[in-house]
């Protein structure tokens, strides 16, 4: 999942000591350092469970606020619990099957799925437009695409968020700047803001919290059963 496809943000851009420039790009090697412990900390992981609490603004400006509870285990399941201002929703993911469904509605779908979570991140996102909470720092490649989608990937040192000591990056490209902070102790993400620098209304901000590393999940969490008197509708793609 290309960063590009995800992300449009904007903050200010510094200059800092200790880059490598390369065609009028510029990576500051810390931030180069810090994400590659972050994907390797993810990466070790066998079971994890965090929330996202997050805020956006859609093309007409109308404020977004979602909740997310977040369950992963091995390489191919997954469950998520969604609350906000566009509904309640959950979905299940048990290495063969995805199933979505909607509270507000008592409307669900199944489908086939691929064999791990991350072609299943992949393949959903693309033919129905869902965004997975904090999908893209499970990538093992996270450190090439942000090489790869922008031209400047900057070091801001230590700063406190939330009472918790961060390491702070940026990345922009001439359409969006990404500011990340990573919590300095576990390596794990804490929080994200990503503007547009071409449309005030294209915002998005995502705190990260409650982090778990290796919990027992049962499988059974990654099971869907349709609620009694639920109604089956199938999943509409995106244009």
């Amino acid at each position: 999942m290309k960063y590009h496809t995800l992300f449009y943000s904007l903050l200010f851009v510094l200059l800092l000591v200790s880059c490598s420039s390369s065609g009028g790009k510029e990576y500051d090697t810390r931030a180069v350092e810090t994400l590659d412990k972050l994907t390797e900390t993810i990466g070790d992981l066998k079971s994890a469970s965090y929330t996202v609490t997050s805020f956006m603004l859609d093309n007409e400006g109308n404020e977004i606020n979602k909740l997310s509870d977040v369950y992963l285990s091995g390489f191919n399941k997954m469950f998520i619990e969604n609350s906000g201002t566009k509904g309640n929703k959950s979905f299940w993911y048990n290495g063969n099957q995805f199933a979505y469904f909607l509270y507000d509605k008592n409307e669900y779908d199944i489908l086939d799925a691929p064999d791990n979570t991350l072609k299943l991140i992949d393949s959903i996102h693309s033919k129905y437009d869902i965004y997975f909470p904090a999908a893209d720092f499970l990538y093992p490649t996270l450190t090439d695409d942000m090489l790869d989608n922008y031209d400047q990937l900057l070091f801001f040192g230590e700063e406190k968020v939330d009472d918790i000591m961060c390491l702070a990056l940026e990345a922009n490209n001439e359409e969006i700047i990404v500011q990340i902070w990573i919590e300095k102790d576990t390596k794990l993400p804490h929080k994200m803001i990503i503007e547009s620098k071409k449309n005030e209304n294209k915002y998005y901000e995502a705190v990260y919290s409650n982090w778990r590393m290796n919990p027992k999940l049962p499988d059974i969490m990654f099971e869907f059963q349709p609620p009694t008197g639920s109604e089956r509708k199938e999943f509409i793609a995106k244009n």
